[in-house]
This record gives structure tokens, C-alpha cells and sequence, in this order.
């Protein structure tokens, strides 16, 4: 028998090798993702769900909080800025000479120039804001010179008028016997001094206020006022508006401000009046009787609109650093006092228009 040799087996190609790898791994891949595609189908518990729902609400959370620390930023800094810069776009200079004649061409020459300045200023202040609904935005500070500061800004809403013309009258009342409504409703002893007025169309006004609080202190505002009621206004795309500007005299030199004995106050705002209407809603009892009274030979629809006058108020308000000594107590009752006299306005025009 012969010997037979051992033929060697012969050796699998790698490139083959590892095409059969691949196919098997591939379909291992395949069977994994089909198996995760069912995980994914099933029905997750509620508990892993509320986790969910809880981490997508903590990470909102930290991003508005962000965001919200972005505006407290912004906010310093423009209350920084403002504290930093004298003034308001609501004060301008005003110089009054010592001839009547002199004063009085002054106070012509500023009227249309405050009047569309305060209104250009309410306008951007309220541009993005719901003019329907209470505003009120309070900054107090005292400024490089040491003087208090009050920048205010608010929305006020008159129901159950007759019209927007009552409430500018009630106004107009209101400035004319300032004096008389602050004694009576703060305490204090305001006297009237050298009332200015110019004709009846100008309706414009140019006096002093010397008042005297419960702690004795005396101050005094030389005021120039004046009022506009416009049957079309550009500003307001061409609805009716009634303006009353006010602005306080920097230099008088027939009435010089007595900084040794009297605290000097400036008093810098534009009230804007705008008429809108709103479906009529639950009111209270005294204003349902006043429209009731107002419309006792009408008949009132059932869901019909009612006029609301809308009151937007821009105030700019110094305290001047008094150049005698005043005890803390007078000083505190100032700054706290520094925007009462806006707080009896509307309280008297409430009084006047809603009885």
C-alpha cells in the first residue's frame, strides 16, 4: 500500500473572513434595533414620564430665570444712568424776565413746543403697553447734587363719565384751586401767590405755591401750566386728546426762589387724556347708580359698550437739598410726601366727575 502524502487544508481568504463577520454583525444589528423600536413602542410608566415632564420644566425654569436676571441688569443699569443725568425729557428751562410784558411773550413762545413734547414723551413711555389696564411705575432716588427725585409714571381709568371734556374740565378746576384742595385733603397751609393768566383761549397759567406741612417746614413751586384740548391729535392717529403740561420755572427774576427759608420743589409732568370704549362690566354700586341716573330716559342695550377715559400721567418731581438744617423727620415726610399732590389730582377728579 502507498504512502499517501498529507495534502495541507487550505486556508480561508481574511477578506472572506471578514465578509462573514460583517454579515453577522450586521444582522445582530438588525435584530437589536428591531428589539429597541419594540422597547420604544411600549407604553412608558407614569413615573418616568413625570420625571420627563419635571426636567424639561426645571431647565425652562433656569433659562427664564436667566433671561430675568438679564432685564434686572438692564433695569440697573438704566436706573444708573438716569440718576447719573440730571433733568427729564419732561423739564426744559424756563426764564422768566422781570417786565409783565416780557413774561408773558415767554410763556406764548413755550406752549406748543410743551405741549408736543410731553405728548411725544407719554407716547413712547405707554407705546408697548395695554392702555385698559392700571399702570404705575415709581423711581426714587436722590441724584449727584444731593437732591430727591421722583420719576413716576401711571395709568388711571374714569367709568361712568359722560365724556372725556368732564373729566378735562375736572381737571382744569383742580389746578385753577390747587391750593384750596391740598389744605383740605393733606393739612397742610398752601397759599397761592402771584397768580399769571393769560386769555381764556390760551388757557395757560403761570403761580406760585408757598405750603406749609405739619412739621413747619415751607415750600415753595413756581409753576407754569397750561392745558390743550385737541379735536384731532396726530400723535393719537387723529383721535381727540386733552393735554395739560406743567413745568417749573429754573430762573424768575421778579419772584426769586428763598432757598435760605423755604425748601425749593419742581414739579415737571404732562397728563394726556384719551377716550376709549370697553364692553360694560360688573361695577360697583355707586357707579351702577350714576349710570343709572345718567341714562334714566335710555335704554341700555344688553351687553353695549361704556366710555372710559384713559389718564396717562408723566411726572418728574425735585426735592432741591434745602440750604438750612432740617430734622430727619421733616426730611423723611418730604421724600414720602413727594408725589402726594398726583395722588389728591385724581382724588378730586374722582370727587368731581363721579360725585
Amino acid at each position: 500500500m502507498e504512502n499517501q502524502r498529507r495534502v495541507p487544508r487550505r486556508r480561508k481568504p481574511s477578506y472572506l473572513v471578514q465578509q462573514d463577520e460583517r454579515k453577522k454583525l450586521e444582522q445582530e444589528l438588525r435584530v437589536l434595533r428591531s428589539h429597541f423600536a419594540k422597547i420604544q413602542a411600549r407604553p412608558r410608566s407614569a413615573r418616568a414620564q413625570i420625571l420627563d415632564v419635571t426636567g424639561r420644566n426645571n431647565s425652562l425654569r433656569d433659562i427664564i430665570h436667566n433671561q430675568q436676571l438679564i432685564v434686572a441688569e438692564a433695569q440697573s443699569l438704566l436706573a444708573g444712568m438716569q440718576e447719573s443725568h440730571i433733568g427729564s425729557p419732561l423739564c426744559r428751562h424756563i426764564y422768566l424776565p422781570r417786565e409783565w410784558r416780557d413774561r408773558r411773550q415767554t410763556l406764548l413762545s413755550l406752549k406748543s413746543d410743551m405741549i408736543t413734547r410731553g405728548c411725544q414723551y407719554v407716547v413712547a413711555r405707554s407705546q408697548h403697553l395695554d392702555l385698559l389696564k392700571p399702570q404705575l411705575m415709581d423711581h426714587r432716588y436722590e441724584d449727584t447734587h444731593g437732591n430727591f427725585c421722583c420719576d413716576r409714571f401711571e395709568f388711571f381709568h374714569f367709568t361712568g363719565v359722560q365724556s372725556m371734556r368732564q373729566v378735562f374740565e375736572a381737571i382744569k378746576y383742580f389746578m385753577l384751586n390747587m391750593e384750596i384742595t391740598i389744605s383740605e385733603a393733606l393739612g397742610h397751609t398752601t397759599v397761592r401767590e402771584d397768580y399769571d393768566t393769560m386769555d381764556d383761549s390760551t388757557s395757560m397759567w403761570n403761580y406760585r405755591l408757598v405750603s406749609t406741612d405739619t412739621h413747619g417746614i415751607t415750600s415753595e413751586v413756581n409753576k407754569v401750566v397750561l392745558t390743550e384740548y385737541l379735536e384731532e391729535s396726530a400723535m393719537m392717529d387723529g383721535r381727540p386728546c386733552a393735554v395739560m403740561v406743567t413745568d417749573s420755572v429754573d430762573v424768575d427774576d421778579l419772584y426769586p426762589y428763598d432757598s435760605e427759608k423755604r425748601v425749593r420743589i419742581d414739579i415737571s409732568a404732562t397728563t394726556v387724556l384719551t377716550q376709549m370704549t370697553c364692553k360694560s362690566s360688573k361695577s360697583t354700586e355707586r357707579e351702577q347708580q350714576i349710570r343709572n341716573a345718567a341714562d334714566k330716559d335710555e335704554v341700555r342695550a344688553e351687553g353695549s359698550n361704556e366710555i372710559v377715559v384713559v389718564m396717562q400721567r408723566a411726572a418728574f418731581m425735585k426735592i432741591h437739598r434745602p440750604a438750612f438744617e432740617l430734622s430727619r423727620n421733616a426730611v423723611r415726610s418730604l421724600k414720602e410726601g413727594i408725589a402726594s399732590w398726583g395722588e389728591v389730582e385724581v382724588q378730586s377728579i374722582r370727587k368731581a366727575v363721579n360725585g
